[in-house]
């Protein structure tokens, strides 16, 4: 398959690849999310001698010999042998003083384990060798834990990466990009379900229906994807089912952490511990208020991955009925109703917001917007709280969007709606906004900035 998006990295990595300088670049992110494939895409024609080598989750000593090897391979001096790291480091080193060498060690927490003294041997190589040398090395790995460690202020390797690159899954715009004959319902579901996790995406079978999609790679218990989710979790987490509490739990609308460490099944410490482990990773994220930012009691943990949130909210508790019906007899059961109603309203809503961010960033909304997320309010006459779940605040102030996922048109009866409701609560929007599934009628498009789904993929 082609290479698909990441224009911005890999303009990066070659800036850095093609300088007449040492470079170290790290490179980090989830698990599946394309790391090694974008690295490979930037060394394509790449000029010099490549060392790549990828780690085992092995002991130290076998990792070093693989690495050993790759190295003499690829300077065809079998005859070579290294007695330590800083032996193979120094060796190195010298030789790309001699000619352009570019190290790519993948994996690299397999590598390191747990002895930062590895890291050292890094750090005191490049001290002394890269003003020398044009070595570029690059450093890749997905423990998330492992890899950010490596650019705190008390590690070795702190200050030495000349570019640090951390790889996030794609966007609903990129992530289309996997499905150029589907139509534009079909790929905003598949991202609603499947994310933009590349390996994910790439697991989806064109000659299926986006509904068959789901009942083949995530409804039978067991299923591939649903394997994928567990190695994500274990792999940096010792225990499953903390975090499936607490995935559990925000999928189903308890985001408070007072109420996520209610009857948490482990210690005291143990839901703080899980919380802070799955957000490391990119799973979970702390969602506050733009208007509330410092009101902790205003603040709420939201799962940021579409399949986690898919998975947590309508398969993880429902084992047993996934083991005894059919894959389609469940998906009509169970899950095509709220698809429609629940589901898929609620993640365009998140797809509005990466639309507007993307948009922003191209110098495509004036005035440009500084924050976006949600707005909460206190509704004095009613006696209750409430919220506009996608507003942006600018040098005017705040601009909310109303995002409606349904079969017929946004009209005037909705606008006026919103208006009245923003005016009787006398809320500070100076603009309001609409995006609709399936576009607008009778409204102004020049009063109101209108977004339908067919314009959030054009």
């Amino acid at each position: 398959m082609q290479f698909v998006g990441r224009q911005e990295e890999l303009k990066k990595l070659r800036q850095k690849l093609e300088s007449d300088r040492s470079e170290n670049i790290l490179v980090y992110g989830r698990r599946r999310v394309g790391k090694s494939e974008l690295i490979r895409e930037a060394l394509k024609n790449a000029d010099g001698v490549v060392i790549p080598y990828v780690c085992r989750k092995a002991p130290f000593a076998q990792n070093f010999s693989g690495l050993a090897k790759a190295v003499t391979h690829a300077f065809d001096e079998s005859y070579v042998t290294f007695q330590d790291l800083a032996g193979l480091l120094a060796y190195v080193f010298r030789r790309a003083s001699q000619q352009k060498v570019i190290l790519f060690i993948d994996e690299y927490p397999f590598l390191r384990e747990d002895d930062p003294s590895v890291d050292s041997e890094f750090q005191i190589a490049i001290d002394e060798y890269q003003h020398d040398a044009g070595l570029k090395l690059i450093l890749c790995g997905s423990y998330m834990d492992t890899m950010q460690k490596l650019v705190e202020s008390s590690a070795p390797l702190f200050g030495r990466f000349s570019e640090i690159l951390k790889v996030q899954p794609f966007d609903y715009y990129d992530a289309a990009k996997f499905f150029p004959e589907r139509t534009n319902e079909e790929r905003f579901f598949l991202y609603s379900v499947f994310g933009g996790i590349p390996f994910y995406l790439l697991q989806v079978q064109n000659n299926l229906t986006p509904e068959e999609n789901v009942e083949q790679l995530l409804i039978p218990e067991g299923a591939m994807l649903e394997s994928e989710i567990r190695l994500q979790l274990t792999a940096e987490l010792s225990k499953e089912e903390n975090a499936n509490y607490v995935l559990e739990k925000i999928a189903s609308g308890i985001g408070k952490y007072s109420d996520l460490a209610d009857n948490f099944p482990g210690s005291s410490n143990g839901v703080h511990h899980t919380l802070t482990k799955l957000v490391d990773m990119d799973l979970v994220e702390k969602d506050a208020p733009i208007n509330a930012a410092g009101n902790r009691r205003k603040q709420r943990y939201v799962i940021r991955d579409a399949l986690l949130d898919f998975y947590y909210s309508y398969l993880f508790r429902e084992s047993t009925a996934r083991s005894v019906l059919p894959a389609k007899r469940f998906y009509e059961m169970n899950l095509r109703a709220k698809m429609e109603t629940e589901y898929l309203p609620r993640r365009f809503e998140q797809v509005a917001k990466e639309y507007l961010v993307r948009k922003n960033r191209e110098g495509q909304i004036q005035p440009p917007f500084f924050q976006i997320g949600r707005f909460v309010y206190n509704d004095k006459t009613a006696h209750k709280n409430g919220e506009f779940d996608v507003v942006t605040e600018d040098e005017n102030g705040y601009c909310s969007y109303e995002c409606k996922y349904r079969k017929n048109p946004v009209d005037m009866t909705t606008v006026h709606e919103e208006e009245y409701q923003i005016s009787s609560l006398g809320l500070p929007f100076h603009r309001l906004g609409f995006f609709s599934r399936s576009g607008f009628e009778g409204i102004n498009p020049g009063k109101y900035p209108l977004i339908s789904l067919d314009d959030i993929y054009r």
